[in-house]
């Protein structure tokens, strides 16, 4: 008798399923934002700024929607699909908005890079950058650009 079992082969005819939505689970931290989030705002009277609000501190928190985000939304009193299609969210993919862009043109941060390179290797003659510099280029960067100490020139969260 031929076991076709462990052959490796399936055919049934019938299409495989597709493979199950990976969900996200909410941290403790993401559920505690969400409850703090919406106390801030009444669920029966949301305005699309409100729902954009909301919207746009989940995205900020990496928070996506789901069954969980669901869920947590409705242990406060909230319907998330209600507040999405509030604030107007495009069904395609689930996904809210991007954050607002309150980041610079990187391409203009570049420019000034090379223009600050160029004249500090014009000036000292060298055809590298000493330490002290390097730490010139950067300060003046920072100047530039209003970045504060600390935080990087370049936002990666996004």
């Amino acid at each position: 008798m031929t076991n076709s079992i462990g052959s490796g082969s399936i055919s049934s005819g019938m299409p495989m399923p597709p493979p199950p939505r990976s969900e996200q689970s909410l941290t403790e931290e993401q559920q505690s934002l969400i409850s703090e989030t919406l106390s801030e705002f009444d669920a029966e009277n949301l305005s699309e700024s409100d729902a954009l609000s909301i919207i746009e501190a989940f995205s900020n928190a990496g928070i996506v929607p789901g069954s969980a985000l669901e869920q947590a939304m409705a242990d406060v009193g909230f319907d998330a699909k209600a507040v999405g299609e509030l604030a107007n969210v495009e069904h395609g993919g689930n996904q809210p908005p991007p954050p607002k862009q309150d980041t610079l043109d990187i391409s203009s941060m570049v420019d000034y890079m090379s223009e600050l390179l160029e004249a500090t290797l014009a000036a000292t003659g060298n055809a590298e950058l000493s330490e002290a510099d390097k730490k010139a280029v950067y300060a003046q960067m920072m100047e530039k650009f209003a970045i504060e100490e600390g935080d990087s020139i370049i936002d990666t969260t996004a």
